[in-house]
């Protein structure tokens, strides 16, 4: 009777040690947060679990890969499809062979990275801001941006530019100045103080990043302050009042209170995490997956 009693909390035991093993390697190996957790499968059982948590956190890295590509203005969208197509996917595989189904959906406000986006074709403006020579600080301390586009209509003010700034780790700067001699007339983007990387009358698409602009079809190249300048960068506008446009800027860093009012940022999936929950006859638990995909 006592050798037997002694069995059972062995086992118990056992089990025990194993969902308190199989927690914490879910913890240590997708960088995520156990929401809920309940159980009543073998430590074999569990083991498979682990095994299949790790398979669905590569494919969600590998989804997350696909889904950025080229172009990261839109990505959170793109990824949020992949995700959905991915479940179902899973269910009809997975699930109808060996019973375990899953749900995966971006959270973008526990994803790490912010985005600020003013559209129309307003003056640009922050909050406070009066007059035409207004300078503020769009990001700073930021190691990862992921999406910088312009769009600029005109530039009032005979000839007197826009300026963006740029400042690197270890105080290296980079400037971008777009000149406009009168409302209408052509337009100058120029880099560094160099020749035009563009020039043209009618609006200025400019991507940051990737050293391109574009007006009225014609086109043309920079060095993007990435090419020059070592994370982490500081983003600042001078003279923010005397362009009309938009911009929208995405990255992970410091978005500065004295920048932005309540409301004027919003989260962006830099590294997005991914709400996962798991169904199966034997456990049944939700988790928080950081998703980190390596920047190029």
């Amino acid at each position: 009777m006592v050798a037997r009693d002694r069995g059972q909390l062995l086992l118990i035991g056992g089990v025990a040690i194993a969902i308190v093993v199989f927690s914490t390697i879910l913890f240590a190996h997708s960088l995520a947060v156990t929401d809920a957790i309940a159980t009543t499968g073998s430590a074999h059982s569990i083991e498979r679990l682990a095994d299949r948590e790790a398979s669905v956190n590569r494919d969600l890295e590998r989804l997350a890969v696909e889904a950025r590509g080229d172009d990261l203005d839109g990505y959170e969208t793109r990824y949020r499809d992949a995700l959905v197509n991915y479940t179902v996917t899973h269910n009809r595989v997975v699930g109808g062979r060996d019973g375990t189904y899953l749900n995966a959906t971006l959270n973008e406000t526990a994803s790490l990275g912010t985005e600020v986006n003013q559209t129309g074709s307003a003056r640009f403006t922050r909050p406070g801001g009066t007059g035409s020579n207004v300078d503020w600080t769009i990001a700073s301390d930021a190691p990862r941006i992921v999406v910088f586009n312009l769009t600029v209509k005109d530039v009032p003010g005979a000839g007197t530019p826009f300026t963006l700034v740029v400042e690197g780790d270890g105080g290296g700067t980079w400037t971008m100045d777009v000149t406009e001699t009168n409302p209408g007339a052509v337009k100058h983007v120029t880099v560094n103080g160099g020749p035009s990387a563009c020039a043209d009358t009618g609006d200025a698409e400019i991507d940051v990043l990737e050293g391109t602009c574009s007006i009225d079809g014609t086109t043309g190249t920079f060095a993007p302050f990435t090419s020059t300048l070592d994370a982490p960068y500081t983003v600042r506008i001078e003279k923010g009042n005397r362009v009309r446009g938009s911009y929208r800027f995405a990255a992970i860093g410091d978005f500065p209170g004295t920048s932005y009012d309540a409301g004027d940022t919003a989260p962006y999936p830099v590294v997005p995490a991914v709400d996962t929950t798991y169904d199966t006859p034997s456990a049944s638990y939700n988790r928080t997956v950081l998703v980190e995909v390596n920047s190029t």
